[in-house]
């Protein structure tokens, strides 16, 4: 599916209702009652969390309630598929990242397309990291399992937390990039995959830092490199898989607020201005800390780049038939 990163960014700004109030006053006079932010995954998860800790942070620097739709199944397109359709007046807003927005596109037939949605800030990123046992003496460092990896097609079992989903696309790209390839073995969400991995039933599991945080400090689970460009602060001693010397991989979780791409240019502007304030607020900063992850106020603009690298790398795995519902 083509991503046309115009319409991600620009689409909004060609609708023009008749009878809508001039520019300034409409912007001047939202919010003129509560926001929702749909989240399209079940309550608990990373994004559902992420989501209650914004929504308390922008309720501030807009002065109105911003209540959390939890709208899950379907690998977030349902929810997605919603707020596609919602009325564009910026009182509806999706949080998601760009697996929902083009990845799960690219695998199945969902009710909007990437260019449906404006980007209006990214609010978080967590880093990915790879996980084993820490009693499994067969990876004592990264470079055991590239090596164990290389020495048997198929024969290290990973998994994932389902098809499509950022810790997916990690493991393709590190499949790629060590010329390996392994048993795959796909979950629906993280608990039950770190369940299996501490059982002894899979090998290794690629998981955000904010799922394993806890079992990485209880001893249980030791986290073999950060799969992106830096070392993760709740991680310090943990090094990228490129400080390792084995080239570059880029699995940062990145989770932000978008609207039907509809949505006027000046309502998107003000909410976006509005995001990013609210992301820079120190409860804000602690809040995602504490989860293992980083309140980031990262543009429009950086938003759109992401979706388009991302959607580069599924589109390929589609292809070439690595990327699949299940």
């Amino acid at each position: 599916m083509p991503l046309d990163r115009r319409g991600l960014l620009t689409l909004g700004a060609l609708t023009a209702a008749g009878g809508a109030l001039p520019l300034g006053v409409r912007a001047q006079s939202f919010p003129s009652r509560a926001l929702t932010i749909v989240v399209p995954f079940a309550p608990g998860g990373n994004t559902d969390l992420v989501g209650r800790i914004v929504a308390t942070a922008l309720g501030k620097v807009l002065g109105q309630s911003v209540v959390v739709d939890n709208r899950p199944g379907a690998g977030g397109s349902i929810g997605a598929g919603q707020v596609a359709r919602t009325a564009p007046d910026g009182h509806t807003l999706l949080l998601a990242g760009a697996g929902v927005i083009v990845t799960v596109p690219e695998m199945t037939t969902t009710p909007y397309t990437p260019a449906d949605f404006a980007p209006l800030s990214l609010v978080n990123r967590s880093s990915m990291v790879l996980l084993a046992r820490s009693n499994d003496g067969r990876f004592r460092s990264f470079s055991d399992l590239a090596s164990y990896a290389r020495s048997g097609e198929g024969k290290l079992n990973a998994a994932h937390s389902g098809p499509g989903t950022p810790n997916h696309l990690a493991l393709i790209q590190l499949e790629n990039l060590l010329g390996a390839k392994f048993t795959t073995v796909s979950y629906r969400g993280s608990g039950p995959a770190l369940s299996d991995l501490l059982g002894g039933q899979i090998d290794v599991h690629f998981d955000q830092v904010t799922s394993a945080l806890s079992h990485i400090r209880s001893g249980a689970l030791q986290a073999l490199a950060v799969l992106g460009p830096a070392n993760d602060p709740a991680l310090p001693d943990v090094k990228t898989v490129s400080q390792l010397g084995f080239g570059e991989i880029d699995g940062t979780t990145y989770i932000g607020l978008l609207v039907p791409a509809r949505t006027p240019k000046d309502l998107r502007d003000r909410l976006a201005a509005a995001i990013q304030q609210a992301v820079r607020d120190p409860q804000m900063v602690t809040s995602a800390r504490d989860l293992g992850s980083e309140a980031y106020a990262g543009t429009p603009e950086e938003f759109a780049r992401i979706l388009e690298a991302e959607h580069a790398l599924s589109s390929k795995a589609a292809r070439d038939g690595r990327l699949k519902a299940d």
